[in-house]
Parts: structure tokens; sequence; C-alpha cells
């Protein structure tokens, strides 16, 4: 498992986790974007593709392949043999995990990660890779009305809270204890994680911090 975990930053407070995803992927093959979390009326889908290559290109990356709704209603799964790599892009994170059950994603996505093939969740993307997308009701509107938060839980049964900043920490203890959340990372626009089998990676400038029920801990690397 490859997994990359963005606060949510971009430019240089994503420049670390970029690289480091760019090192794992196959240059000859394709990346697929997935964009489906953001609101096309403020950024639509040819701007996002153009914000990635941007982003993706000086890194040596060449080939790009966007999917949105339309792709991914009829996609097959053999399809997704042709990519090195996903990137989830940001957004509204009840949109985004409303769209992928619906599309009957999220057990492609789980295939992936067992297939070691790199997936890159930018802020809502990466909330989705996490065990519930609660910590997301801290500030995206559930505007879709989904009832089940349940996730991929790939973060070793972590919540993480995106775009952290240490105001947030009261929020954080507060959601702990009344969605019943018992381990949660808050990670800051500077950094992110690299997520594998064996460990959790900070990655960036930046620091991520652990919570529990009882305290809050700055987070080294993590060996599971």
């Amino acid at each position: 498992m490859k997994l990359f975990l963005s606060g949510g930053g971009s430019g240089e407070d994503s420049i670390e986790l970029d690289r480091l995803f760019v090192s794992m992927l196959d240059k000859s093959k394709h990346l697929l974007y997935i964009p489906i979390a953001i609101d096309t009326k403020k950024h639509p889908y040819p701007d996002c593709l153009k914000w990635l290559k941007s982003t993706f290109e000086p890194l040596g990356i060449k080939r790009f392949e966007m999917w949105t709704e339309r792709e991914l209603t009829s996609f097959d799964k053999k399809d997704l043999e042709k990519f090195s790599g996903v990137y989830i892009g940001g957004g509204n994170t009840f949109k985004l995990l409303k769209n992928l059950r619906e599309f009957n994603f999220l057990d492609s996505l789980k295939n992936l990660a067992k297939k070691d093939i790199p997936i890159y969740g930018g802020s809502a993307g990466a909330i989705i890779l996490t065990r519930t997308v609660i910590p997301a009701l801290s500030a995206d509107l559930n505007e879709v009305e989904i009832k089940e938060f349940d996730a991929l839980n790939l973060v070793k049964n972590y919540d993480i809270f995106a775009h952290y900043k240490k105001s947030q920490d009261k929020t954080i203890l507060e959601y702990m204890k009344k969605y019943d959340l018992n381990k949660v990372i808050g990670i800051p626009e500077n950094c992110g994680l690299f997520v594998t089998n064996d460990k959790i990676q900070v990655v960036g400038p930046g620091s991520a911090f652990t919570f529990n029920k009882k305290k809050k801990e700055i987070m080294s690397d993590s060996y599971i």
C-alpha cells in the first residue's frame, strides 16, 4: 500500500509529498486524476486539469487522464490497469464519497491500494481514504445529505482533520467525544502523510499531530 494524504496545501506546501509521490510512479503510464469533489461553477474541470499539470509536469509527469462523472459512470475495472497512480482532488468531502459509492469506485480504490498502486488524496481526497468522513462536518456542508459516513479506512483506523490549525484543537476534541472518534490526526497544509502497510510517515516542513481522548502529541513516524 502506498497512500499519500495531503493536508490541503499546494505549491511549496506540498512539494515534498508531491516529489515522493512522483518517485513511485511509472512515468511511461498515465496518472489518473479524479476531480469530482470540486465545485465546477468556481473551478471547471479543464481548469482543474490545467492546475494538476502545472503541479506535476515540472516533476517529470507528462501523461495524464482525467475521469469525471461521465467516465466513472461507465468505467471497466480493466481500464485501471493502464494507470501508474491515482490523484483524488479536494472539494466537498460528502459529494465525493457519495459519488464514488454510486459509481462503485470505492472497491476499485481498495484493490488498487492492495496492489501498491500509489494513491494521492488532497484534502477531501485524503479524508475518504481514512476511517470516516465525520471530521469534514467541521468544514464542508453535507448538501448531498449522506447518512453513512464510513469511508475506506485504509489509514490504520485513523480519522483526519485536513487543513489543521492549532485553533481547531477544541473542535477536534469535541468531535472525538460527540462522534466516538478514537484516533485522529491533524494534518496542516504544509505537510502530508505517506502511508504503507507498516508505517505512517510525516512528509514536509510542517508537523502533524495525533489526538486521542486524553492527549495531543506531535506525530513522529509511526510504525504499525
